[in-house]
Formats: structure tokens, sequence, C-alpha cells
């Protein structure tokens, strides 16, 4: 009896000791794997816009944020004071020589940082360009907003319907170089041509993407061009400036402004009847995407004619050849369809 009862208590005190080492054993592996996971360095992303302070930049910086720590993402956001081909390569190298992982980039050039963003590649950096490309040879992907012939239609239709089929209309970009607003134009004048021939493009004026002078050239365009219905502003900075310009020259209501901005910063415009209509996408929602493609592309992930799923974005196509009418090419993703934005809607968004 004895005997049985030390053996049952050695079996006891043994079986209690092997149970300590396993959960030790559990514990250790554990926390080595927790420490391994938080250990590993952050993706390095560089979001590089054409300048700063432009609200469709600062959105998309906003979305970008607040995805990229649970994508393992560390963003810089970082670019010209000035809309600056020449600003965004000194960036750039600054970025080679940091080692980062990848840089995106909205181009105030197509052609001008080819070079240097050629040099980042060899090193093994990857170049997601956004809004407004460069050449492909370039870059690794491009997120394009959206297709060009969509929103080139939208924007003209907007036109017509309020000054006519007839109508004098004149552009607002933003200089004369960009990569989205050269495509835009392209896209509305292929789409004038063959719906509405009597429309006439009479001038484009450049604002360099700064709303003082997107005022000035604005009002030089209306006092120029008496007989003009609608001026389409193309950029932020535009928007504004040429809204200004209408409603400070008494003309809200009786020249169309219709163009491609966010709602967010031109309330007052549509609240006093200067501003007819807007287009864009979420920008917001386009900074995440930002981040899913920088992540995927750095593991080496997004393939021509590949798909993938972006969270709650949904599922995207990366391009596997040109497509003429909507302006994409090789590797090319296509961001969204067009969100019109009028008086009846505009305080709907935030952005």
């Amino acid at each position: 009896m004895s005997v049985g009862i030390r053996n049952r208590g050695a079996w006891l005190r043994f079986t209690a000791a092997a149970a300590v080492a396993a959960l030790a054993a559990t514990l250790t592996a554990t926390a080595s794997s927790s420490a391994a996971t938080h250990s590993a360095p952050p993706i390095k992303v560089a979001m590089v816009p054409k300048l700063l302070g432009l609200p469709v930049f600062e959105a998309n910086v906003k979305g970008a944020e607040e995805v990229a720590p649970s994508l393992g993402i560390s963003v810089k956001y970082t670019a010209p004071a000035t809309a600056s081909a020449e600003g965004q390569v000194q960036i750039f190298n600054s970025l080679i020589a940091q080692k980062y992982n990848v840089i995106t980039l909205s181009s105030d050039d197509p052609t001008v940082p080819a070079p240097v963003l050629e040099k980042a590649m060899k090193a093994g950096i990857k170049v997601i360009t956004w809004d407004s490309d460069v050449i492909p040879a370039a870059r690794d992907f491009f997120i394009q907003d959206t297709a060009y012939n969509t929103i080139a239609q939208g924007v003209i239709n907007a036109a017509v319907k309020f000054g006519g089929p007839a109508a004098q209309v004149a552009i607002m970009s933003s200089t004369p170089d960009a990569t989205i607003q050269l495509a835009w134009i392209a896209a509305m004048k292929a789409y004038i041509k063959a719906r509405y021939p009597k429309v006439s493009i009479v001038t484009i004026g450049y604002g360099q993407s700064v709303v003082s002078t997107s005022l000035t050239q604005a009002e030089d365009i209306i006092h120029s061009y008496p007989n003009v219905k609608a001026i389409l502003p193309i950029d932020g900075a535009a928007v504004v400036g040429t809204a200004e310009a209408v409603s400070a020259l008494g003309d809200a209501g009786k020249i169309g402004v219709i163009g491609i901005g966010d709602p967010l910063p031109n309330r007052k415009y549509f609240a006093n009847g200067s501003l007819q209509g807007l287009f864009l996408w979420n920008e917001v929602n386009q900074g995440k995407l930002i981040m899913y493609v920088a992540k995927l592309a750095y593991e080496n992930k997004l393939k021509a004619g590949g798909t993938f799923s972006a969270g709650s974005l949904g599922k995207f196509t990366v391009a596997a050849k040109a497509n003429a009418v909507t302006g994409a090419t090789r590797n090319t993703i296509i961001f969204s369809t067009p969100l019109e934005f009028t008086k009846a809607n505009y305080m709907r968004y935030d952005f």
C-alpha cells in the first residue's frame, strides 16, 4: 500500500514537471515568434505627389496612413513646395540614398524623372506611379485614377448641358507637361469631335497648380473670350481659382464651371452658384490602394494580366496590354469609375 502511494506521488510529480516544461517551451516559442514578428522592419514607402498642399494629395496620404500600419508599412510623405519635375528628382535621389523599399509618385513630367527612377529600380526599389504617369520603362506599376474616356465624357456632357451643343469652352490646366491633364485633354478633344462637333475649345490656360495664378488665368480667359460659355478646370488649384474668378466678376451662373477636383475645398462655390459640377474619385480610398499595391509590389506578388485583392476596396486587375480607349498601358491598375459632384450632393462628401 505504501509503495503504491509513493509510486503514485512520484508519477504525479513527474507529470506536473512535464506539464510545466511543456508550458515553458510553448511560451518560449510563442514569445520568440512574437518577437520575430515585431522585430521585422517595416516596408519603407515614400509618397511623392507633384507638390505639397493640394487637397487631392492630402486626401491620398490620409487614406495611405489609415491602412499602412496594418500592412507593415512606414509612410513618408514629401514633395516639392511648387510643381517641379526637377524638385521631384532631388527628392528621388535622396530616397535612393536612404534605401527606401518603394517610391510612389504623381509625376510633374513624364520624362524628366525617368533616369533617376530607372536608377532606383536598378537598386531594387519598386517604383509605382499614381494619378500622373511617367514613361513605362521608368516604373513598375501605374495606378490610373479612372478611365480617361469616362471622365472626359462626364465633363464634356455636363458642359454641353450647361452651355449648349455649340458652346465655346475653355480649359484650365496645371502645366503644359502634366501627364494626366494632357491625357484628359486628348480624351476630351476626341469625344467632342465624335459627339459634339460644334463645340469649340477656344483656349487652354495653365495655372501652375497655384490658386492665385489660376484665378488670374481664368480672369484673362473671361475678358479675352466674351462668348465663352464654360470653363473646365482640370486641376485642384484651377478649380478654386476659376470658381473664384467667375464669382468675383459677377458671372456666377452665366459662365459654367465644370471640372475635375474635390468637393470639400469647393463647397462655397457650389453654394454661391459659381461652380456647377466636379468629377473625381474617392481620393482617400485611392491612397489606401497605393499602399496595397506598394506592399504587393515589394513582395513581388503583382504581374501583368493578374488580379489581386485590396481588402475592403475589392479586387483589381493589372492590365496586360495597352488600351487606347481607357488610356491604360501594360501594368496599369485602373482605380475607379468617376464620381459626379453637384450642388445636389456635394455636402455628402468630406474630401
